[in-house]
């Protein structure tokens, strides 16, 4: 181990096991934190992360001006406002997310599930240091906390914001296994993985990792790191233990070598060796914690559960967010010219518990056909954990996992995620020029899908998908990097130029808010994250910027004139982020009606996808819109957006849309036709010539390449007497 990293984790060592006396004179500590918050505590229809601070004194304490941060170079990240004040012997809980108008207290920032620290400063200038908590990984829905509260030692607890502190029963390091390891990554650090096959969750805290059985004195893990129940946790074989907790001091060999999990007692836990390794394939235990191993050359799980993929079955659509006459569904498809035998396999909606539902003996799923399981059948007995609805306000997951007779997976598994939904509106599987999307479709293809009753919908036996849904907003136009800038010599990116134009393919016009509640607006999120107004809307065309067009009014005349922007077309900005020049992202996502009491999400508005782009800069996506002046504009606007086959590279037409191609003039002269047309950008165009209008195919001419945007001709010879010819130009 690198000396000055080993003393750094020593020290924090000795600083974690001497806070509890450290802290005898202290009103006010830290008290419990949550870091890897998904659905345990629930806070405006969210699951932000949290912290608690404990007054142990018999005085309440105002904490005014008082700070909190997670990077002690920066003590003053959180204020806390004037007025906030710890009762005797109270907490006082703190969300660690964005700041929000409902009365509590929000820091601003979140904590880091993959280890961090957080810090309480006094009012004082210079602020003097209350208390400080470093942790290391942690876990899904559980906590760290003191126990007892205020002067007790860190260790993992029960999620009990505002509550007494209650501490969590563990499992054995012993138990954990080495379940997975990529020795030869086609790109980045080789890695390995841990698996805790226990009902419990385990402390790694003082285990250690290394690459020799006999010798556990390499890597030794921080205090409060755990791993969750049936979890996994990935480690980096990087030599790099500064970025982290889950860094180790050595590499893996793609020749072969062996890894070690040592107890903090230096016990041998566990121990595996592997040869001769394969460009980005990882190896493990098959099933997960088994003797047996496998290869994964295309499903390589860190930090996941290994699996193998099933071939004659696929989840085809997913029904999530119903009412009666309607219920969630979920359809199988087997893709295969054998009838596939299901019986005894199992559907979840959780990856750490596979086994909710067991699909029942003498299921068949025909060849090339469909089989639909309906929410009564996996959602027989709300009361019992292994019944399952879907969450169609988060999204949520369908995992159809192999078992054998017994009941025991082998892990063999198909799974396929979603998002959030619109109410009756279905997922499927829709296949795009370069592969296959799970995506919203334009309608329920289950069998019985307008019924009158349950009943009814449940005599659907599967059908084959509907083309996606798409509409009533589409992006139709990136320019996601426009010719860069150049400064005093210096090349600049160019970002105050690019633009995404939203088209409104109805015929009336779109508000981008929900009517009924109007603070819930329309937004773009993932490459850049934009929230329209309260009274955005799209008559034909919208565009979203990076400046603010509405304090910036140089750079929206300047980018209205280069761009010949029609005056009325609304401009709307700024976004947060930028427009990858390589590729990203682009989310368009609409408000849907917020959930209600009782509903354990109550005020969550859920955000569906309209629309969502991941364009690029290499084929099959056009290439010729990177730093040319070009954008990328869509080919149909009816068509699915995430398909490169329906973009195309053209001069810039924001506000306006793209120039029909079209023959704008035929000259004859001395047995030469020259036609002109108007190019769209710097591509290849195509001649084609036919003899009759009624008969025969249209044959390519000649290919024409227009070096940039604007007029070009082209001539055909013919010679006297020749038969009639009809000309055409086709884009690429």
């Amino acid at each position: 181990m690198n000396p000055v990293v080993a003393a750094t984790r020593a020290a924090l060592l000795l600083l974690i096991s001497s806070g509890p006396l450290a802290l005898r004179s202290a009103d006010l500590v830290l008290n419990e934190l949550m870091a890897d918050n998904q659905s345990a505590v629930v806070h405006n229809g969210n699951y932000p992360d949290w912290l608690e601070i404990y007054n142990s004194s018999d005085q309440a304490k105002n904490l005014s001006g008082m700070r909190l941060t997670d990077d002690p170079l920066i003590p003053g990240k959180y204020v806390f406002p004037p007025n906030t004040v710890i009762a005797s012997k109270g907490t006082l809980v703190v969300w660690c997310d964005a700041p929000a108008f409902d009365g509590a207290l929000h820091t601003g920032f979140a904590l880091s599930k993959g280890g961090s620290s957080v810090s309480l400063y006094s009012a004082d200038t210079p602020p003097a240091l209350l208390d400080s908590i470093t942790f290391g990984f942690q876990i899904p829905d559980f906590s760290i906390g003191r126990v007892p509260d205020g002067s007790g030692g860190w260790q993992l607890t029960q999620a009990t914001p505002g509550g007494t502190n209650v501490a969590q029963a563990l499992g054995s390091v012993s138990q954990v296994k080495i379940n997975e390891w990529m020795a030869k990554a086609a790109s980045g650090s080789d890695w390995f993985e841990l698996y805790n096959p226990q009902a419990l969750p385990v402390s790694m805290a003082g285990a250690f990792l290394s690459l020799n059985t006999s010798d556990p004195n390499n890597t030794q893990l921080p205090q409060l790191c755990f791993i969750g129940p049936m979890g996994f946790r990935q480690f980096l074989a990087d030599k790099q233990l500064t970025k982290g907790p889950d860094h180790v001091d050595f590499k893996l060999s793609a020749s072969g070598s062996t890894i070690a999990l040592f107890t903090p007692s230096r016990a041998l836990a566990d121990t595996v060796s592997f040869g001769s390794q394969t460009l980005g394939t990882s190896q493990g235990r098959l099933p997960d914690g088994s003797a047996l191993f496998a290869a994964f050359p295309t499903t390589s799980t860190p930090g996941d559960s290994n699996y193998l993929p099933i071939n004659n079955a696929v989840i085809n659509e997913v029904l999530s967010h119903t009412d009666p006459p309607l219920e969630d569904a979920v359809e199988l498809f087997n893709p295969t010219s054998s009838p596939a035998d299901i019986s005894g396999w199992f559907l979840s909606n959780s990856k750490n518990n596979l086994k909710k539902f067991r699909i029942p003996n003498g299921t068949l799923l025909p060849a090339g056909g469909y089989h639909v399981f309906y929410e009564y059948q996996f959602d027989p007995d709300p009361n019992n954990p292994n019944s399952f609805t879907f969450n169609s306000a988060h999204g949520d997951s369908v995992h159809l996992s192999v078992a054998d007779a017994n009941g025991n997976l082998t892990g063999y598994r198909v799974s396929q995620s979603f998002g959030a939904a619109q109410h009756g509106v279905s997922f499927g599987r829709y296949f795009t020029s370069i592969g296959v999307e799970f995506v919203p479709l334009a309608q329920r293809t289950f069998g019985n899908d307008n019924p009158t009753n349950l009943a009814e919908f449940r005599q659907g036996t599967g059908l084959s998908n509907a083309p996606p849904m798409v509409g009533p907003v589409v992006i139709s136009e990136i320019m996601f990097n426009p010719p860069p800038t150049i400064a005093s010599g210096v090349t600049n990116d160019n970002t105050l130029d690019e633009y995404i134009v939203l088209q409104n393919i109805t015929t009336s016009r779109v508000v981008l808010f929900d009517p009924l509640h109007r603070t819930n607006t329309w937004r773009l999120a993932t490459a850049v994250t934009y929230q329209f107004s309260q009274d955005a809307y799209i008559d034909q065309f919208a565009i979203v910027v990076g400046f603010d067009p509405i304090v910036d009014a140089t750079a929206l005349a300047s980018f209205k004139s280069k761009f010949g922007v029609p005056d009325g077309v609304p401009i709307y900005g700024p976004w947060s982020g930028k427009l990858k020049n390589s590729g990203d992202t682009i989310d368009l996502l609409r408000p849907d009606d917020p959930q209600l009491p009782p509903h354990p999400d109550a005020g969550f508005v859920p955000y569906p996808t309209v629309e969502s782009i991941s364009y690029s800069n290499v084929a099959p996506w056009p290439t010729t819109a990177s730093g040319t002046g070009a954008s990328i504009h869509r080919r149909s606007l009816q068509g699915f957006g995430d398909d490169p086959a329906n973009w195309v590279s053209g001069s810039p037409t924001p506000g306006r849309g793209p120039v029909p191609l079209s023959i704008a003039s035929v000259r004859v002269q001395s047995g030469n036709v020259t036609l002109s047309f108007v190019a769209d950008g710097p591509k290849t165009y195509h001649l084609q010539v036919r003899s009759s209008l009624g008969s025969g195919g249209w044959v390519t001419l000649k290919d024409v390449t227009a070096v940039a945007a604007g007029p070009v001709e082209v001539s055909d010879s013919i010679t006297a007497g020749s038969s009639a010819r009809f000309y055409r130009v086709v884009g690429p």
